[in-house]
């Protein structure tokens, strides 16, 4: 099935060869043009290679597009985990650091009290030293 017409080609050469060259070089482009057609066939994609190329490609696209969805799944799942883990290492953290406050607020209210207890004890004793001092003195003066 040659794309050219070689009957159209066979009578425009028997008009200038004799009619067995005619034929000759006929039949041999005929045979070429067939060869050729048949290596283009094996070198050109027909349709059902491009459908076929399209359906592949089509499949691979939704293998990367499953796994990358997958992918991504198991990331948020990580993250949400690891989140999680901070989260509650953080809530460790700060209950630790208020019941340290706690303690270390405790610590100095006990030692005002101790400081307030010793102020008032020295101020006594100053109070009747000076009650002591101020009698003694009039004592004298009278």
């Amino acid at each position: 099935m040659p794309i050219i017409n070689t009957l159209e080609i066979y009578e425009d050469l028997k008009s200038q060869f004799k009619e067995e060259e005619a034929r000759a070089l006929t039949k041999a482009l005929e045979k070429s043009l067939e060869e050729y057609q048949k290596k283009q066939e094996t070198f050109l994609a027909t349709k059902n290679d491009i459908t076929d190329l399209r359906t592949e490609l089509k499949e691979d696209i939704n293998k990367v597009s499953l796994t990358t969805k997958d992918d991504i799944a198991s990331l948020r799942s990580e993250l949400k985990d690891d989140i999680n883990k901070v989260s509650l290492t953080t809530k460790n953290d700060i209950a630790s650091l208020r019941s340290e406050l706690k303690e270390d607020i405790n610590k100095v209210r006990n030692d005002l009290a101790n400081v307030k207890a010793e102020i008032i004890k020295w101020l006594f004793i100053f109070l009747i030293g000076q009650g002591a001092t101020i009698i003694s003195i009039l004592k004298f003066i009278k």
